[in-house]
């Protein structure tokens, strides 16, 4: 008897156990695969003119994406991001994020922005001008495959660190690089926010970037140089002989007050062949303001999305209206000859005013007027006059 009352009594404890047990786990989140889809369309006009002698006219999509993106756990997501502009498709933010535990930053592998300066790092969905400023010719383009590390919850979220290792792929070939030991990359960007206050809406950012690019090819080329406009004229600056590695050390800063903002950034760029040292400087400064009370938004070392306080046609509401201006330039001087015989000016400026008419968070047109001076790299076309642009975009994201 004793001994049945024994089993009786391990039968009622494991089973009041298991039915515990069972509890728990049922109570124990269960974590469920998410997918978002997301997109934008950028439609644009370009209407340019140098004097008489040159006008052109044109329209295009300048951008048109599909994304897909998610999370398979708490500590991975992934995203599948790709551009059909022209009619063929280029690799974007392809990649699979792995989040540390805590504060310790995430990993990505695949292809990503690359962590460079401020107004190439700020989203096409979000930047205050129509083009970047042509300073960012100098850093090869937005998107590279790697390895990146990034952290920007240090000291807490004052300090943001990134930091990647990536490969000489092209976009438009699925970043295929047959000759990884022909070249890789290291860049690395840090970034601070001096002050805050997010009652007032206050903000001082500044940042650091440098990048070290090594490649064994022999037709070695800046992208085309142009007055921040994508349908015009183009102007390479290519190098001679085979190349060793190109540098870039960049400064940044921006400040928002309110409605009132300023941002600037300054690039040094150099490349280096067996034949000749190729240098260039370029910077920018502009400023923003909402006459309708809105104000930019920050997160994670770069600037966001905008959110009228009304919406266009709500509520009685007009959207948001935003004024722009900016100073730019682009200078190759260091390369003349050293006793400056040909006594050439190797320098394009461009200045752009216009505003940004923001129908509801998603929603945008975008105007755009330039006055760029190309001294002696202005195209023989243009005659020596200046080069006098229209800008406008339609663009939606979603």
């Amino acid at each position: 008897m004793k001994n049945t009352n024994k089993v009786i009594t391990m039968a009622l404890v494991t089973a009041f156990s298991y039915n515990v047990n069972a509890q728990d786990i049922k109570k124990e989140e269960v974590f469920k695969p998410t997918i978002k889809m997301e997109g934008r369309i950028m439609y644009d006009f370009n209407f340019l003119e140098a004097g008489d002698d040159y006008k052109f006219g044109g329209s295009k999509f300048r951008r048109l994406r599909i994304a897909a993106k998610g999370k398979l756990s708490k500590a991975i997501s992934y995203s599948a991001d790709f551009d059909f502009t022209a009619g063929k498709i280029a690799y974007r933010n392809v990649n699979i994020i792995y989040k540390m535990p805590k504060n310790y930053g995430k990993f990505t592998f695949g292809s990503f922005d690359e962590p460079t300066g401020l107004d190439m790092l700020t989203s096409s969905k979000y930047m205050t001008f129509i083009e970047r400023a042509m300073m960012t010719t100098t850093q090869f383009g937005k998107y590279s495959t790697g390895f990146r590390y990034a952290n920007q919850k240090i000291l807490n979220g004052k300090i943001g660190l990134q930091l990647a290792y990536t490969f000489n792929g092209k976009g438009s070939l699925a970043y295929q690089d047959n000759d990884l030991y022909g070249g890789n990359n290291i860049l690395g960007r840090i970034t601070g926010k001096v002050y805050e206050n997010k009652e007032k809406k206050q903000l001082i950012h500044i940042g650091f970037n440098y990048e070290n690019r090594n490649d064994d090819k022999n037709d070695f080329k800046y992208k085309s140089f142009t007055t921040e406009n994508s349908m015009g004229e183009k102007i390479t600056i290519a190098s001679a002989g085979k190349l060793k590695n190109t540098s870039d050390i960049g400064f940044e800063l921006a400040a928002v007050i309110g409605s009132f903002s300023v941002q600037g950034e300054f690039e040094s760029a150099t490349i280096n062949t067996d034949l000749n040292t190729v240098k260039s400087n370029g910077y920018y400064g502009y400023i923003s303001y909402f006459i309708t009370g809105e104000n930019r938004t920050y997160k994670n070392s770069i600037f966001g999305r905008v959110k009228p306080k009304k919406n266009f046609l709500k509520d009685g509401g007009f959207g948001a209206i935003e004024l722009v201006g900016r100073y730019s330039v682009m200078n190759l001087n260091s390369n003349k000859d050293p006793n400056d015989i040909d006594n050439k000016k190797y320098e394009i400026a461009n200045i752009t005013l216009g505003f940004n008419w923001y129908l509801n968070p998603h929603t945008r047109l975008m105007y755009n007027y330039i006055n760029g001076n190309h001294y002696d790299l202005a195209p023989t076309i243009y005659n020596g006059k200046n080069l006098i642009g229209h800008l406008i975009r339609f663009q939606v994201d979603f």
